[in-house]
């Protein structure tokens, strides 16, 4: 997903809007399909983070342009799909999630110069920020599920202390 010029302001807040849905979907499914109780947790806090990036575009968006937005039904984005019964492996579904974290990083960046209102420049450049320690922690994740690929197939006894 790219912030291209010939995308009107509008059209790149429904984008980044319709991303931040995905990525809600993307965490969610991994929290869900997840034997590991850290990783569950770690899901669930990524996605409440992905529900209030939305919150927030939408509040500036209609404060913006003084209606709801306009949410595109096909995301521009890659979403990352993870089928742990089919055999993909937890690390294959977090590098593609961590490049996703990246190119929304980019893309707040490149959508925050193209907006003249500082107040607006400044909350886009905070979700940059934050698209980057989402990726962060997914990395440390990821370092893990490489070292212990079936870390999301623990014994039991790793779980007790959830």
């Amino acid at each position: 997903m790219k912030a291209e010029d010939s995308h009107s302001l509008e059209d790149l807040f429904g984008m980044a809007i319709k991303a931040e849905i995905e990525a809600q979907t993307v965490y969610t499914r991994i929290g869900e399909k997840t034997k590991n109780f850290v990783l569950k947790e770690k899901m669930s806090f990524l996605t409440g983070e992905e529900k209030k990036h939305e919150a927030i575009l939408r509040g500036l968006y209609k404060q913006k342009f003084s209606l709801d937005p306009t949410v595109p039904e096909e995301t521009m984005a890659p979403v990352p799909a993870w089928n742990p019964d089919e055999g993909d492996k937890v690390s294959d579904i977090l590098k593609s999630a961590m490049q996703t974290e990246v190119d929304a990083k980019a893309f707040y960046e490149a959508m925050a110069e193209r907006i003249d209102d500082a107040k607006f420049r400044t909350i886009l450049f905070y979700l940059a920020a934050m698209e980057q320690t989402h990726f962060h922690l997914l990395e440390a994740e990821y370092n893990t599920a490489l070292e212990l690929e079936d870390y999301d197939r623990f014994d039991p006894a790793v779980h007790w202390g959830a």
